[in-house]
C-alpha cells in the first residue's frame, strides 16, 4: 500500500512569488531564449500527465549540460525531470513505484533544433528524440501522475530561486542544484486541463515585467568581458558573467575567490539525508568527490555517501588515505600510503575520487574507481556487478554521530582539522558542501558549532631537517639588551648546529663579532654567546638529549647575564668584558649553515660549524621574544625538499644490506648512516667508487683554504696504499704561524704530529702499513685531545701539554698538502724531513669535505672559476675504476613507465649519480619541476646525455662529450653536481663538462615529486622548451644516489609502477605469437610492441576492441577528408577493418581521389566481400566467394595493394591474390576522402548501398578513421544513422568477436572468472592503452575479459570429392576432360593431377623448377594421408580466379610448399600442377612490400608474363551498382548447365562413397602423431606434427580438398576436424 501521494502547495502568495521570480526570457516568434543565468527559468501551466498524457517540445543549444524541464506532484513522490547530460537527453521520472531513467541521443548540443516527446500509457513511459525512442515500465499499481490540483507548474530551464529554501516541496530536491539550461525552446505542447487536448503553451507572464528585451543585439558578441572561463550572458543592461570556475568571482570573474573553509574539532560535521524529506536520491552514471584537508590526526572520517547498501567511505587512516566502496555485491578497498610520505602533517592535501559506470550488458555493469592524492599518489580499481547508477541519498562530511557504524568504516573517529573546497559532483550536479552549509542551505544539516575559517598556519607545527645541509634562514634575533628565545627539539643524532646568529658589521678594533649559537655536541646542548668583548660557552644539558624524545630549551638574557634551561634544568652564565648589548644584524640560521660553500664566518669555538655538521631532527614551537615563528611557512618558501613540514619517527632504517662493501650502519634520524671510511667506496650507502690518485714522488695534491682559517677541532680520514717504508702523507701550513699538522709513514707505521704554538705531540699507530695494501687513517683533534687510529686497531690517544680552550687551542691552516710539500705559487718542491709519498691516495676527508672526490667531480681546472672556494690542485693521475658497481638495478619496460620519489633536495646544491643501459636513443631519465619556471631534467637525446635546468633566469643545456652514442646496451655512469651556486658539472663516464652561471638566482625552487624514467602522460606537453624528449626512458637504471640516500625505485617510490622490474633484463625478442589477431611484432628494448593496423583490434597486444560505429537501417556514413598537407599519391595501400552485418549487399568503405577517377571500394555482394580498385587503367575486383560474411558474426578483412597487384584475406581463410596482366597503372593519385558505411552520391546528396551493422578498427594506410571521428577531428564527420558504440562486445544481439589471443595467456581455470587487467605507474589515467605491453596478459586494458576462443569456420561451399577408393589406392585418377576441350565451366569441376611413384611427401614433377614457400599459410589445411600399402603421392593445385576479358586457358602452376611444425620443420611437400606451357616461377621474396602485414600469403607474380585461371564472377546486384564481368551471358548459361551436371556427378560419387565406407569404416593412423587441420591450423600454434599433409585447393575462394588417401571423418566433429579443448580457447567480454 503506497502512502498518499499529493501535498498542498502554497496559496496565492506563493503563486505570486513564483511569478516575481521569473527570469528574463526572449520570445522570438514561437521560440524563447533562456540565458542560463543563476535565476534563469520559464514557468508554464500544469501538465495534465494523467495516465496517458504526452508532452512535446523542441530545443536548440550549444551547452552539453542543463536542466531542460521539471514538474512534480508538489513534493511527495511523482516527478518528471528532463536534462542534458554530456550532450545526451536524460529523462528521470517516478510514478510512485520507484524512479526510472531513460537516456536517448548524443551530441544534442550541436546548435540544431531537436524534437522531444515524452508520452505515457499507463505503466509505460517513453522518451523520443528526433524519432529515436526508448521506453520503460514503472512498478506499482497506481500510475496517475500526482493530483492535478496539487501538481506543480512546468518549469523550463531551471526552478525559481525560492525553492532553495523550500526543498521539502520538491519530490526531487537535488533538481535545485542542477545547472540551468542555456539555449532556445519552442513548440512546447501538452494538455493543461483534464480532458482537454494538447495545445501549444505560452509562458506565464507577470504584469510588471516586459515580455522581451528591447535591444535584440547580442552584447557578448560585441565584447566578451568574462575571464577565467566565465560564461557571458547578454542582457538589456549589457553583458554579465556567470563564473563557472568556482575559484573566481566578481562581475567579470576576475577575482580569486576565497575558498570555503571550515574547522572541525571532532564533534562537528555536515550532512544531508534526502530520505528524511521523502525526496529521491541523487543518481548519476559518474560522480566525483574533491576535498582539501589539513590535519595532525592520523585517523578521521573525511566523507561518506551512500544509498541503501551501496556506499563510499573516504577517510584518513594511519597517515594515509583510505577508500572503501560497495556497489551491489561488489566491494573494493584502497589505501594510499606512499613510502616515507604522510598526509597527517598539518599541510594542505587534496584528495579526489572519481567513479564511472559502464554498462557491459543489460544485467552487468562495470564501475571504474580512481583515487588521487595531491595529483600524484593514485590508485585505480574497478567493481563489476548488477547496478546501473550511482546513488546518494545521504552524505556526511568530517564525521557522523557514530562513524564506526557506517558501512565500510575503517576508522572510528571523526575528523579533526581543516577542510576546504569540499565538492560533490554527480553528472551535471555540482555541490560545494561547505559553501551550502555556510550560506544556510536547507539541504545541509550542520551538527555542532562549525567555524568557517582555518588558520593559515600554526606556529606549533614542527619541521624536520633531513640532511646536514638543510637549514632555514630567519630574521635576526632582536635582543640588544634583553631577549628570550625558546623551542622544542628531538633527534637521535649526537652532533649538529641548531641555531646561529651573528653580526654582519665589522667589529670594533680589539673586539669580536657578536654571536649567539646553540649546538648539540656529543649528545649535549652547548650555548655560545659573545657580546663583542669575549665569548662564553655553556653546557646546558645535564643528560644526553639525543634520545629521540622532545626536549624544551629556553634562553633568557638581560645585559651580560643570562640563563638557559633544558628540560627544567637551568644553567646561568655571564659574558666577559664590559659590553652588555647583543647586536645581531645578520640572519638567524636554524638547523645549520647550509652547504660547504656557505660564506658565513664562524668562530673556531663552534665545533659543529667547523666540522660542517648541521642538525638533523625536528624543531617546533620556535619563539623569539615571546613571538611565535611559523617554521612551516619558511620551509615552504625556502628549502621544502630538505626541510619537511612535519615530524615523524621512522625506526629500523638499517638492514644487513643497507650499507655495501662492509661499511657499518648506524641509525640516524629517519635515515641510515653508513661509515664508508674503511672502504674504497663513497656515497650514501658506500656504493660509489672513490676517486683514486696515483703519486710517483714528484706529484702532489695541494688544497688552499685561504687566510685566517682557524679551527679548534679537526677530523680527517685518509686511505693510502704504498710499498715504501717512508713517505709524507699530509702536512698543513700556516701563513702567520708555525702551526702544523702532519701525517706520515715512518718505518712501516703511521705517525701523527701536531704543533700548536710552542706545544707539539707525536702519535704512532699501525704496523707494516707499507705492504702495498689499502689502509685507513683516522685522526681527530678536539682542542688539546688527540686520537689516531689505523684500520680497525685500537685508537691511540694523546694530549698536548695542557687543555686550554680559546686562542691557545686554535690551529691556523692556510693550505693542506698531500704526498709532498710544494710551494703554493711557484710549484717547486720544498724541503721536508721525509721523502715524498709514492703510492695511491683516496677517500681524503677533512672536516666534512671529500677533497679528492670533489677534485675529480668538478674537474682539475675548476679552481680558477671559484675564487672564494678552497683551491685544489692535483698533479697526480686519477686511476680508472676497475669495475662498475651496479646495485638496485631496475628495468623500465616501456616508454610509458615511470616512478616518483620525494622532492629532490636541490635547493642549494645538486647531487645526482646513476648508471643506465639502453638501446633507445631518446627518453627522460630524471625530471623535477619547480614552483615557477625552475626545473631539473636529465634526458637522452639521440643517444647522448643532456642535463637541462632552469634556475629562473633561463634554460641551460649541458651535453656530454662522448664520441659515440650511449644507447649501446652498455652501462654508463652519470654524475650531476652543483657544488656552489654558480657552478654546474656533468660527468658522463670519463667525460667532463662544467658550466659557470652568470645569473643572479642562487637557489632551485623545486616542487612536487622527482620523476625517474619519465613523467605522467599529460605532463609532456608542459615540459620546458629545452627538454627535447616527449617519451620516457626504456632500459635499465641502477646505482641511483641522491643527497643523503640511495633510494630503491621499487621500495621507496611514492608513485610506484607495476611495470618496473627488479634487476636489469636484457632485450626481449619478438616471438611468432606475441601479438594477437595477426598483429605485427615490433622489437623494442626489453619488450616489444604490436602493430595492430591490419587487425581491426587495438591495445598493447592487438587484443582490445577498437573504436566501433553502428550504422542503422536509415543509412549513415562516416567521412574523413584528408587535410591539404596529407593528400598524397600512393603506390601501395593497406586497409583493414572488422564488421558485423546481416546485409548481403552494401558498400563498406570507399576511397576517392581529388583529381582523378582513381578509387578503391570494399563492398559486400551476395554475402561475399570484394575490393574493387582502379588506379588509372581498369577496374580490378578481388574477392572471396568461399566465405559468407552476412551471418551477423564478426569478420576481419585485410587488403593490400602494391601497384596493380593486390591481396585480400577474410578472417583466417585463404589469401586471395590478384596479378592483373598487361600494362597497368600503379599509383593511386591524390587520395582525398574516405567514406565509411556506403557510397556517397554527390548529385543526389544521399548514401547509396548503405551498410547496416557495426564497423570497427578501420585503418586505411595508418589512418584510424573511426578513432578520428570519435575524437571529433576536424577532418572527420558523421552523418545520418551512424553512432559511436562503446564496444561490439557490449551488444547482446551480436555474436562475439572472434579473437586470437596472444601467447601465454590464461590457462586452465580462468574460463569462469572475471579477469581484470591494468594498474601501475604512473598510469594515473583509467585508460591503460599507453602503458606497458604485457605479453603475458594478452591485453593491457581494463576490459572485463573471460578467455574463450572460437575458431572461424568457412561457410559450406562446393568441394571436390574423391574418386573411388580403389582408384585412390592405385594412384590413378581419371581426368575430367582433355586439355584441348577444357574451357570455363566445362568438365566435372574436379582438379586433375597426375602422379608418379615418387616417395612421399614429394610427388612427380611436370615441369622443371619449384617454388619454395617457407611457412604454411592459413589457407592451407593439413590432414592425415593414410594408406597401408605402397608409397603415396600428394598432388594439389593452388589457384585464384580473376575477372579478365574473354575466356582464358585453364592451367596449373607447380608450387613447392614447406609446412613448418611447432618445433622443427618437416620435409617439404611438393605440389605439382600441369600446364600446356611449361614455365619457371621465381623464388618468393617474403620481404616484398606487397605483403607487409600478411604472414599467410601466396607468392607474388614472377617477372615473366604468367597466365592465371579464368574467373567468370557475375554476381547479382539487385539493381544497384554492379561488378561486371566482361564474359558473355552465353558463357554464364554454359556455366549453369555444367553446374547442374556437376551436382548430379557429386551425388553419384557421394552414394558410392557411402556404400564404400560401410565396408571399411576405419583407417590406420600412427598413434605418435597428432594433427590439426582447417583454416586455423596456424592460429592454434602451428602445431602441425605430421610430415604428410593434405593441402586444400583454392578455387574462387572455396576451400577444396582432394586426398591421395582416404581420411575418415571423426565422430565428434565435422569436416574431419578434431577439437582439442586444451588448444582451443574462446575469448569474449
Amino acid at each position: 500500500m503506497y502512502p498518499s501521494k499529493g501535498r498542498r502547495r502554497d496559496g496565492p502568495a506563493g503563486h505570486a512569488l513564483r511569478l516575481l521570480g521569473l527570469m528574463v526570457c526572449v520570445v522570438l516568434s514561437s521560440s524563447f531564449v533562456l540565458d542560463g543565468s543563476p535565476n534563469s527559468y520559464s514557468q508554464f501551466r500544469k501538465w495534465n500527465a494523467a495516465t496517458n498524457g504526452s508532452l512535446e517540445l523542441e530545443f536548440k543549444t550549444d551547452q552539453p549540460n542543463g536542466l531542460l524541464l521539471y514538474t512534480d506532484d508538489g513534493g511527495t513522490y511523482d516527478f518528471f525531470e528532463l536534462k542534458l547530460v554530456e550532450g545526451a537527453l536524460r529523462l528521470r521520472y517516478n510514478l510512485g513505484g520507484g524512479a526510472q531513467i531513460i537516456t536517448v541521443g548524443r551530441d544534442l548540443n550541436d546548435s540544431h533544433w531537436h524534437k522531444v516527446m515524452v508520452s505515457r500509457r499507463d505503466e509505460h513511459t517513453s522518451l523520443s528524440v528526433d524519432g529515436t525512442a526508448l521506453s520503460k515500465t514503472s512498478r506499482g499499481k497506481e500510475f496517475d501522475f500526482g493530483k492535478f490540483q496539487s501538481n506543480s507548474d512546468v518549469f523550463i530551464g531551471g526552478l525559481p530561486p525560492w525553492y532553495n529554501a523550500k526543498l521539502t516541496q520538491l519530490a526531487l530536491p537535488s533538481v535545485v542544484f542542477e545547472p540551468r539550461y542555456r539555449g532556445s525552446v519552442r513548440n512546447l505542447v501538452y494538455a493543461d486541463q483534464p480532458g482537454s487536448a494538447p495545445r501549444r503553451q505560452e509562458a506565464r507572464q507577470p504584469r510588471d515585467i516586459k515580455n522581451s528585451r528591447g535591444n535584440q543585439t547580442d552584447a557578448c558578441e560585441r565584447q566578451d568581458p568574462c575571464q577565467h572561463g566565465g560564461i557571458c550572458i547578454s542582457t538589456d543592461s549589457g553583458p554579465i558573467c556567470e563564473c563557472r570556475n568556482l575559484e573566481y568571482e566578481g562581475a567579470f570573474c576576475e577575482k580569486d575567490k576565497a575558498p570555503s573553509e571550515a574547522t572541525f574539532r571532532g564533534t562537528e560535521f555536515l550532512s544531508y539525508d534526502l530520505t528524511q524529506t521523502g525526496g529521491e536520491p541523487i543518481v548519476s552514471t559518474q560522480d566525483a568527490i574533491s576535498i582539501y584537508f589539513k590535519t595532525r590526526q592520523s585517523n578521521g572520517l573525511l566523507f561518506y555517501t551512500g544509498h541503501g547498501q551501496d556506499y563510499l567511505n573516504l577517510a584518513v587512516r594511519d597517515g594515509g588515505v583510505s577508500l572503501t566502496m560497495g556497489l551491489s555485491n561488489g566491494k573494493q578497498e584502497m589505501h594510499i600510503k606512499p613510502a616515507r610520505v604522510r598526509f597527517d602533517d598539518h599541510q594542505w592535501h587534496r584528495v579526489t575520487v572519481h567513479r564511472r559506470i559502464q554498462e557491459i550488458s543489460t544485467i552487468t555493469s562495470f564501475c571504474r574507481v580512481s583515487a588521487v592524492v595531491d595529483d600524484v599518489y593514485a590508485e585505480h580499481s574497478h567493481v563489476a556487478g548488477q547496478f546501473s547508477m550511482l546513488a546518494s541519498s545521504r552524505a556526511y562530511v568530517a564525521g557522523s554521530l557514530n562513524p564506526r557504524a557506517l558501512l565500510g568504516a575503517r576508522v572510528h573517529n571523526n575528523f579533526i582539522g581543516c577542510l576546504k573546497k569540499v565538492e560533490f559532483s554527480a553528472d551535471t550536479l555540482r555541490l560545494n558542501l561547505i559553501d551550502l552549509a555556510r550560506t544556510g542551505s536547507k539541504l545541509i544539516s550542520v551538527t555542532g558549532s562549525v567555524e568557517y575559517a582555518c588558520s593559515s598556519g600554526d606556529t606549533a607545527d614542527p619541521v624536520t631537517f633531513t640532511t646536514r645541509d638543510s637549514h632555514l634562514v630567519l630574521p635576526p634575533w632582536e635582543a640588544v639588551k634583553t631577549g628570550t628565545i625558546s623551542f622544542k627539539f628531538r633527534t637521535n643524532e649526537p652532533n649538529g648546529l641548531i641555531a646561529f646568529n651573528t653580526g654582519v658589521k665589522p667589529p670594533r678594533v680589539g673586539c669580536t663579532s657578536d654571536l649567539f649559537a646553540v649546538e648539540l655536541l656529543n649528545g649535549h646542548i652547548y650555548l655560545h654567546v659573545d657580546l663583542g668583548s669575549g665569548g662564553v660557552r655553556v653546557r646546558a644539558s645535564r643528560r644526553r638529549v639525543d634520545d629521540s624524545q622532545w626536549h624544551d630549551l629556553t634562553l633568557r638574557r638581560n645585559g651580560r647575564d643570562g640563563k638557559i634551561t633544558v628540560d627544567g634544568a637551568s644553567a646561568e652564565f655571564r659574558t666577559p668584558g664590559e659590553s652588555n648589548q647583543l647586536e645581531l644584524d645578520g640572519p638567524l640560521y636554524l638547523g645549520g649553515l647550509g652547504p660547504s660553500h656557505s660564506s658565513v664566518n664562524t668562530p673556531p669555538a663552534l665545533w659543529t660549524a667547523a666540522l660542517r655538521q648541521g642538525f638533523v631532527g625536528c624543531i617546533r614551537d620556535f619563539n623569539t621574544n615571546g613571538k611565535p615563528i611559523d617554521l612551516t611557512s619558511y620551509a615552504r618558501q625556502q628549502d621544502s625538499g630538505s626541510v619537511r613540514a612535519s615530524c615523524h619517527v621512522l625506526t629500523g632504517q638499517c638492514t644487513p644490506t643497507t650499507c655495501q662493501h662492509g661499511g657499518p650502519c648506524s641509525e640516524g634520524w629517519n635515515r641510515p648512516l653508513c661509515d664508508c671510511s674503511a672502504t674504497s667506496y663513497t656515497g650514501p650507502t658506500c656504493g660509489r667508487e672513490s676517486a683514486t690518485v696515483s703519486l710517483n714522488g714528484t706529484q702532489h695534491i695541494s688544497i688552499s683554504l685561504g687566510p685566517e682559517h682557524l679551527t679548534q677541532t679537526e677530523e680527517l680520514v685518509l686511505r693510502f696504499r704504498t710499498s715504501r717504508p717512508l713517505g709524507l702523507l699530509l702536512i698543513t701550513t700556516a701563513a702567520n704561524a708555525a702551526d702544523r699538522l702532519e701525517l706520515a709513514v715512518v718505518a712501516g707505521r703511521v705517525r701523527a704530529s701536531v704543533r700548536l704554538g710552542d706545544r707539539e705531540k707525536n702519535l704512532l699507530a699501525g704496523q707494516n702499513v707499507n705492504n702495498n695494501e689499502w689502509h685507513t687513517v683516522r685522526f681527530s683533534r678536539k682542542a688539546s685531545n688527540l686520537k689516531l687510529q689505523v684500520d680497525s686497531a685500537v685508537p691511540v690517544r694523546g694530549m698536548l701539554t695542557e687543555t686550554i680552550l680559546g686562542k691557545a687551542s686554535t690551529l691556523e691552516i692556510t693550505s693542506i698538502h698531500l704526498g709532498g710539500l710544494f710551494h703554493a705559487e711557484e710549484e717547486v718542491q720544498m724541503t721536508t724531513t721525509l721523502p715524498h709519498f709514492v703510492g695511491y691516495l683516496q677517500g681524503f676527508i677533512f672536516n666534512g669535505l671529500r677533497f679528492i672526490d670533489l677534485a675529480k667531480t668538478m674537474g682539475l681546472g675548476f679552481n680558477n672559476l671559484i675564487p672564494t672556494y678552497p683551491q685544489i690542485k692535483v698533479s697526480g693521475k686519477f686511476t680508472k675504476n676497475e669495475h662498475t658497481n651496479i646495485y638496485k638495478a631496475v628495468t623500465f619496460r616501456s616508454k610509458h613507465t615511470y616512478v616518483g620519489l620525494p622532492l629532490l633536495k636541490a635547493y642549494s646544491n645538486v647531487y645526482i649519480d646513476f648508471y643506465f643501459k639502453t638501446l633507445e636513443p631518446n627518453g627522460i631519465l630524471v625530471y623535477n619541476g619547480g614552483k615557477k619556471q625552475d626545473f631539473i631534467a636529465i634526458e637522452l637525446v639521440n643517444g647522448h646525455v643532456h642535463y637541462v635546468f632552469n634556475l629562473g633566469d633561463g634554460i641551460i643545456t649541458m651535453k656530454d662529450k662522448a664520441k659515440a652514442p650511449l644507447n649501446d646496451n652498455r652501462w654508463h655512469s652519470v654524475s650531476v653536481r652543483r657544488p656552489i651556486p654558480k657552478i654546474h658539472t656533468l660527468t658522463v663516464d670519463d667525460t667532463f663538462e662544467v658550466f659557470s652561471s652568470t645569473g643572479s638566482v642562487l637557489t632551485f625552487e623545486l616542487d612536487s615529486i622527482l620523476y625517474i624514467g619519465g613523467v605522467m602522460k599529460d605532463m609532456y606537453a608542459g615540459l620546458g622548451t629545452g627538454i627535447v624528449s616527449r617519451q620516457g626512458f626504456e632500459g635499465c637504471l641502477a646505482s641511483l644516489d641522491l643527497p643523503g640516500e640511495s633510494p630503491s625505485l621499487i621500495d621507496d617510490a611514492v608513485v610506484p609502477s607495476s611495470s618496473l622490474l627488479t634487476g636489469c633484463e636484457g632485450p626481449t625478442k619478438c616471438s611468432h605469437n606475441a601479438c594477437a589477431n595477426k598483429g605485427v611484432c615490433v622489437q623494442q628494448w626489453n619488450t616489444y610492441a604490436c602493430d595492430c593496423d591490419m587487425t581491426s583490434f587495438t591495445g598493447p597486444t592487438c587484443y582490445d576492441e577498437s573504436i566501433a560505429y553502428e550504422f542503422g537501417p536509415n543509412r549513415g556514413m562516416v567521412q574523413y577528408t584528408f587535410p591539404g598537407s596529407r593528400i598524397a599519391d600512393t603506390e601501395q595501400d593497406l586497409v583493414a577493418l572488422g564488421f558485423v552485418t546481416s546485409r548481403s549487399d552494401a558498400v563498406l568503405l570507399r576511397v576517392e581521389s581529388a583529381t582523378t577517377q582513381d578509387y578503391m571500394e570494399m563492398e559486400i555482394v551476395e554475402g561475399n566481400v570484394f575490393m574493387v580498385y582502379n588506379v588509372g587503367s581498369n577496374d580490378h575486383p578481388l574477392g572471396d566467394i568461399g566465405v559468407k560474411v552476412n551471418d551477423n558474426t564478426y569478420h576481419v578483412v585485410r587488403f593490400t595493394r602494391h601497384g596493380a597487384n593486390s591481396t585480400l584475406q577474410v578472417d583466417d581463410f585463404n589469401v586471395q591474390v590478384n596479378h592483373p596482366q598487361g600494362q597497368q597503372s600503379t599509383v593511386f593519385n591524390s587520395q582525398s576522402a574516405i567514406y565509411v558505411g556506403g557510397k556517397w552520391n554527390k548529385a543526389k546528396s544521399r548514401v547509396e548501398r548503405g551498410f547496416s551493422g557495426v564497423i570497427a578498427g578501420l585503418v586505411v594506410n595508418g589512418i584510424r578513421v573511426l578513432d578520428l571521428a570519435a575524437e571529433k577531428d576536424s577532418g572527420a564527420s558523421v552523418r545520418g544513422d551512424a553512432q559511436l558504440m562503446t564496444g561490439i562486445l557490449d551488444r547482446n544481439e551480436l555474436h562475439r568477436m572472434q579473437q586470437t589471443p596472444a601467447s601465454g595467456y590464461g590457462g586452465v581455470g580462468v574460463l569462469d572468472e572475471l579477469v581484470f587487467s591494468g594498474a601501475g605507474s604512473g598510469c594515473r589515467d583509467d585508460d591503460e592503452d599507453e602503458c606497458l605491453p604485457a605479453p603475458e596478459a594478452g591485453s593491457g586494458g581494463d576490459d572485463l575479459i573471460t578467455p574463450v576462443y572460437v575458431p572461424p569456420q568457412p561457410r559450406p561451399t562446393s568441394s571436390t570429392k574423391n574418386k573411388l577408393d580403389k582408384d585412390q589406392k592405385s594412384g590413378k585418377l581419371e581426368k575430367a576432360c582433355d586439355d584441348e576441350d577444357c574451357f570455363d565451366g566445362s568438365g566435372s569441376s574436379e582438379i586433375v593431377t597426375e602422379t608418379d611413384h615418387t616417395i612421399t611427401p614429394s610427388v612427380a614433377i611436370i615441369g622443371t623448377s619449384t617454388t619454395d614457400i617457407g611457412t604454411s599459410t592459413s589457407g592451407i589445411t593439413s590432414s592425415t594421408s593414410a594408406g597401408s600399402s605402397g608409397p603415396t603421392t600428394i598432388s594439389e593445385s593452388m589457384s585464384s580466379w580473376n575477372t579478365n576479358t574473354g575466356m582464358e586457358q585453364l592451367f596449373t602452376t607447380k608450387v613447392e610448399t614447406t609446412i613448418r611444425e611447432t618445433e622443427e620443420p618437416s620435409s617439404p611437400i611438393h605440389v605439382t600442377h600441369t600446364s600446356p606451357d611449361l614455365f619457371t616461377m621465381g623464388p618468393v621474396d617474403e620481404s616484398s612490400p606487397m605483403y607487409p602485414h600478411i604472414p599467410d600469403r601466396l607468392p607474388p607474380a614472377p617477372g615473366p608474363p604468367i597466365y592465371y585461371p579464368p574467373t567468370s564472377y557475375t554476381p547479382k546486384n539487385r539493381g544497384r551498382e554492379r561488378i561486371n564481368s566482361e564474359a558473355s551471358e552465353y558463357t554464364a548459361m554454359i556455366i549453369g548447365i555444367v553446374a547442374s551436371a556437376l551436382i548430379a556427378v557429386i551425388l553419384v560419387v557421394l552414394i558410392i562413397l557411402k556404400f564404400k565406407s560401410r565396408t571399411d569404416p576405419s583407417y590406420k593412423v600412427e598413434d605418435d602423431k597428432s594433427f590439426q587441420q582447417g583454416a586455423n591450423a596456424t592460429l592454434l600454434g602451428n602445431q602441425v606434427q605430421s610430415s604428410q599433409a593434405n593441402v586444400g585447393y583454392q578455387m574462387n575462394g572455396a576451400s577444396m580438398q582432394r586426398n591421395a588417401a582416404p581420411v575418415p571423418l571423426p565422430r565428434n566433429g565435422a569436416n574431419g576436424k578434431k577439437r582439442d579443448s586444451k588448444d582451443i580457447k574462446e575469448w569474449y567480454v
